[in-house]
């Protein structure tokens, strides 16, 4: 429609038939989903949109319907570690405000009695599948089990944790007590925060879901290597698996 170009607003109000200020009516959070649009601010404060296609063609096709909390939520953080928080490690990834927001919910969901657990990926080169997953991912032969950088990162190292895992797999239900730790307490909702949004985030989001729970994401809490990346993902899961909030509308649904 627009040839991935910035279209003015009185550009698109044209295309589409709507006027300006119905268009600003229609946003939320930035985003005019039904048709696909982004809005985008220039350095100089001039409002544009961006037509996104995978956003349009989701919005008109029956995905993105909301996904509501259940009643007995649980939070889920995967490797909110030295290894990937920290720049010295090449598995770093893009962090903005990741570590202040799972602070928050941790703290939030402690306060309330709802369980909080934390999970890191631990390289074993005696283990089949973490032997292949090295092969085809180098990197992460830095996380073998006595190494430094599978420890927390110090902005949560203080916490406690009701369930702490450490696991080979890409999804923690793989070969893991979460599953069981899940059914004990009748947990129906699982939040997650955590790392990469594209790998162990999105893999959680769907065999959770598939679990028969309701599966929901701030998008604040979640980080990945590229903006690009994590944008796609977040789109993704929003589509077909998962919930992809924001940070206060999920404190909200706690409250």
């Amino acid at each position: 429609m627009y040839d991935n170009k910035l279209a003015t607003i009185s550009e698109v109000s044209k295309i589409l038939g709507l006027s300006p200020s119905t268009l600003r009516r229609m946003e939320v959070e930035g985003e005019l989903s039904r048709y696909g649009l982004t809005v985008i601010y220039t350095p100089g404060g001039q409002r544009r949109y961006l037509f996104n296609p995978t956003r349009h063609l989701y919005s008109q096709q029956g995905f993105s319907a909301p996904l509501a909390f259940g009643r007995r939520p649980a939070l889920l953080i995967r490797d909110l570690t030295i290894g990937f928080c920290t720049a010295e490690s090449q598995l770093c990834v893009q962090l903005d405000d990741q570590l202040n927001a799972a602070r928050t919910l941790i703290e939030t969901f402690a306060a309330q009695g709802h369980p909080v657990i934390f999970s890191r990926t631990v390289y074993d080169p005696a283990h089949a599948f973490s032997a292949l997953w090295g092969e085809k991912f180098p990197a992460m032969r830095i996380l073998e089990a006595e190494s430094h950088w599978i420890r927390k990162h110090e902005a949560l190292a203080n916490y406690v944790y009701d369930l702490e895992l450490s696991t080979h797999y890409v999804s923690d239900l793989k070969a893991s007590k979460l599953e069981a730790f899940l059914d004990r307490n009748r947990i129906d909702t699982v939040v997650l925060a955590g790392v990469t949004t594209s790998g162990s985030i999105r893999t959680n989001a769907i065999d959770l879901f598939q679990s028969g729970r309701r599966t929901v994401i701030p998008s604040e809490a979640v980080a990945d290597r590229t903006r690009p990346l994590q944008d796609f993902t977040l789109l993704d899961l929003n589509s077909r698996y998962a919930e992809v909030t924001t940070l206060s509308r999920t404190l909200a649904e706690l409250a």
